[in-house]
């Protein structure tokens, strides 16, 4: 198994590497510099891989390739534990991952990248606002949720927590605020069993 991953932290490669760790996986890695001109990403070699251009791509030994982290968080949890085998508590596990991916990672992720290697200053003024606007609305929308619950489906730790902690945990060091109830289910997140941190930043950029 090999994944294909970024040369700098990816809160999204890292849903998959933390959950392969968490299953006690073990793969290789193959790591692309996104920030190359042009990205070693939208080159032809890696177009063959993923003619989307981009990370994270999981490369299974039978030569099957997956691409989008949250479908290949979804893939590798059949029948684990942090997948319920309940009809709608499935489907909770996928609204929130959707909302990740609509409400939450375009925002959110976009902030952390442009804050940390695209030059905020460059960024249109209104651009800026509307990401820091909307990632904290979908901040919000989290604390509301989350309340005394201790998990975001069943209260039972699974991939919409792993989906959702990969780029709430840069939230409060990019200018977003996290309430309470947040930053308590990122500690209970650090404290589940195989727990690795997202990798440190080659650069030195990202504190």
């Amino acid at each position: 198994m090999r994944l294909y991953d970024s040369t700098i932290p990816s809160g999204n490669a890292y849903k998959v590497r933390l959950l392969l760790a968490q299953l006690g996986i073990t793969y290789d890695v193959t790591e692309l510099d996104i920030l190359a001109t042009p990205s070693e990403t939208r080159r032809p070699e890696f177009l063959a891989v993923n003619p989307n251009g981009r990370i994270p791509v999981l490369e299974f030994d039978d030569g099957r390739r997956l691409a989008e982290s949250n479908a290949i968080l979804y893939y590798l949890t059949e029948g684990t534990p942090l997948l319920s085998r309940d009809r709608f508590e499935r489907a909770e596990t996928l609204q929130w991952m959707f909302f990740e991916q609509y409400s939450h990672e375009p925002y959110v992720a976009v902030l952390k990248f442009w804050t940390y290697w695209g030059g905020l200053e460059r960024v249109p003024p209104a651009d800026l606002e509307r990401w820091r606007q909307r990632g904290q609305q979908a901040l919000e929308v989290m604390e509301t949720h989350l309340g005394s619950r201790t998990f975001f489906v069943a209260e039972s730790y699974g991939i919409a927590d792993i989906a959702l902690f990969a780029y709430t945990q840069s939230a409060d060091a990019i200018g977003l605020r996290t309430g309470p109830a947040l930053r308590a289910w990122l500690e209970r997140v650090r404290d589940q069993p195989g727990y690795v941190p997202i990798k440190a930043d080659p650069l030195g950029r990202v504190p």
